[in-house]
């Protein structure tokens, strides 16, 4: 990358890599090093970067924090009406029983303030607060109504952060007890918007709660004075949350941290929000807000009919180990449903 020649002088496509690079594990690194010595011009690193930015690090952004509909007697206050269909949608079956399974599990509290539900059973003088089922990787990438975006996102996932490949949990897996913990509300979304994070500490199943400088103050108040949470099974025999998806939670927070790089997505988020035409607000990269109207589970009730067909337009693929992630031919049927995107040689 060193002979690699800037379009202009906004173009940060070298830093953007080596960022990412940064909060990697060793596999992750090596899989990254073997994209980048496979691209054979700067068309083709700025093409990998891309590949990362809307395969990935965009989705995974605009997608946290997100709650399905459920039954209202688990007090999720949901943001997104009639999101899915438990009918006709197979990830959403039996999503109640998960939820009831994870608040038995966690206590019916938060895994980090001890604030209990107000609607099971708790401690007479326990204060209590609205509860919310978060998943660590975003529960939308478990959906089929984006297949071609989301078997991109998987394999960016599963080839960056090998640790999923390892423990084989892929699309059919969001809705499982080890990617969701119990938090009360306020934290859910500093959590789901990657300004809150998990560290681990070398004791199983113990963390340190990670902050960031937009992090809300309001939220850290309510943290345990030393900072350091335990998962514990306080009933049944469910997976707690797993420390490899929270390790890939954690790098990406650390990732959008960098150089600005959440908050320019949050605000090609605010111009899509706010479009009314095809123009979007200064300093906003087009291609960022193509990639958050792609990704936007409510665009055809929130934005002109024009600019959202502008909007439905696939991002690069990927392909194997051996080659740049971003030339992938198309994946089969069967890798959908497994959330594999692996290709035979």
């Amino acid at each position: 990358m060193d002979n690699y020649t800037p379009l202009d002088a906004s173009d940060n496509t070298i830093a953007y890599i080596r960022d990412f690079y940064s909060v990697l594990d060793e596999e992750g690194k090596e899989h990254l090093e073997v994209d980048v010595a496979g691209c054979s011009d700067d068309l083709e690193i700025r093409e990998l970067a891309r590949s990362i930015r809307t395969g990935l690090v965009i989705p995974m952004k605009t997608q946290g924090g997100l709650t399905p509909t459920v039954s209202p007697r688990f007090e999720l206050e949901d943001p997104i009406a009639n999101l899915m269909s438990e009918d006709n949608d197979p990830i959403s079956r039996n999503l109640q029983q998960i939820r009831e399974n994870c608040l038995q599990r966690d206590g019916f509290k938060c895994v980090v303030t001890g604030y209990y539900s107000r609607t099971h059973p708790r401690p007479p003088s326990a204060l209590t607060g609205n509860l919310e089922t978060a998943h660590i990787i975003p529960f939308t990438l478990g959906t089929f109504d984006a297949v071609d975006r989301n078997v991109k996102v998987w394999a960016n996932i599963r080839r960056y952060f090998p640790l999923v490949r390892t423990m084989k949990f892929g699309s059919d897996q969001i809705n499982k007890e080890r990617n969701i913990l119990t938090l009360w509300s306020p934290l859910h979304k500093e959590f789901g918007e990657f300004r809150l994070c998990f560290e681990e500490t070398g004791e199983r199943h113990r963390y340190r709660l990670k902050t960031f400088y937009d992090t809300e103050d309001a939220c850290q108040h309510f943290f345990p004075k030393d900072g350091v949470v335990k998962f514990t099974s306080y009933q049944g025999d469910w997976d707690l949350p797993d420390k490899s998806l929270l390790r890939v939670h954690a790098a990406v927070c650390h990732f959008l941290h960098m150089a600005g790089r959440g908050e320019a997505i949050e605000k090609a988020m605010r111009d899509y929000e706010e479009l009314s035409g095809l123009a979007p607000g200064g300093g906003t990269n087009i291609e960022d807000l193509m990639a958050v109207g792609s990704l936007s589970l409510a665009s055809e009730s929130r934005c002109p009919k024009q600019a959202t067909d502008i909007f439905r337009r696939s991002s690069p693929g990927v392909e194997d180990k051996h080659k740049p992630i971003f030339r992938v031919p198309r994946t089969n049927d069967n890798d959908l449903e497994s959330g594999s995107c692996e290709q035979s040689a």
